[in-house]
């Protein structure tokens, strides 16, 4: 599922597309790429400190996407670590977290990536969009503005590597994730109450995972409040 935000590259339809991030958050911490040494990557969530597995049935529809429009979108004033895609469109850089179109140019949805150097870094032109994928980069992140602002060198993904997330074991049936999903998509769909941190859901181990673009643990609690402790395990891109 794409979240919501400016669209850079030639234009695609917004929809919420799941696994893409999963995908980003398996690179390893290896070492430091020459443009720059690797932060220490923040501690991730794991199954250990998870959410329960929900003991009541979990309510979904019409009360819980009226409750999910109220959700929290922090923003990072210390500086998190993002993997993802930098690509420029009309003169304005931006960080894809989220998934990206493999066209050329690709295309995506991210935030305005503030004060990018392309001299720092590979990168590739095709008809007056510059991107370069696979980057590291520290930075802050402003949630209202929808700004991502370096504090550090950028790097190559391929040079680090950030914690395996372990989702948590829960008892959700097929019909219950499919329900939630759904609740989680229609968010998305109605452009006036679009929630540009959503990044994608799927179901695993019998839990609803959601991805972020940051958590600062207000998402989660919003979440474990309206359908229950182990019904959404939320896993954010920023770390």
């Amino acid at each position: 599922m794409l979240r919501a935000g400016p669209t850079y590259g030639d234009g695609m339809r917004r929809t919420i597309v799941s696994g893409i991030a999963a995908a980003v958050l398996s690179i390893a911490l290896a070492g430091c790429a020459s443009a720059g040494s690797a932060p220490d990557a923040p501690a991730s969530p794991s199954a250990s400190d998870s959410p329960t597995a929900p003991a009541a049935p979990v309510s979904t529809g019409a009360d819980a996407q009226a409750r999910l429009a109220g959700l929290p979108t922090p923003s990072a004033t210390e500086p998190v670590l993002a993997v993802g895609t930098v690509l420029e469109q009309d003169g304005i850089a931006g960080l894809c977290v989220g998934f990206v179109a493999e066209s050329a140019p690709p295309q995506c949805a991210g935030m305005e990536l503030i004060d990018w150097d392309w001299a720092a870094f590979e990168h590739q032109e095709l008809g007056g969009v510059r991107w370069t994928q696979g980057v590291a980069i520290e930075g802050t992140y402003d949630a209202a503005a929808q700004t991502f602002t370096p504090t550090g060198e950028p790097m190559s993904a391929a040079a680090i590597q950030l914690p395996a997330v372990e989702t948590p074991q829960g008892d959700l049936d097929e019909a219950t994730i499919a329900a939630v999903q759904q609740d989680l998509s229609t968010i998305q769909d109605d452009s006036s109450r679009q929630d540009p941190n959503l990044l994608g859901s799927w179901g695993e181990r019998g839990t609803v995972v959601l991805n972020v673009t940051y958590d600062d643990g207000s998402v989660q609690a919003a979440l474990d409040d309206i359908y229950g402790e182990g019904v959404v395990f939320v896993v954010p891109a920023l770390r």
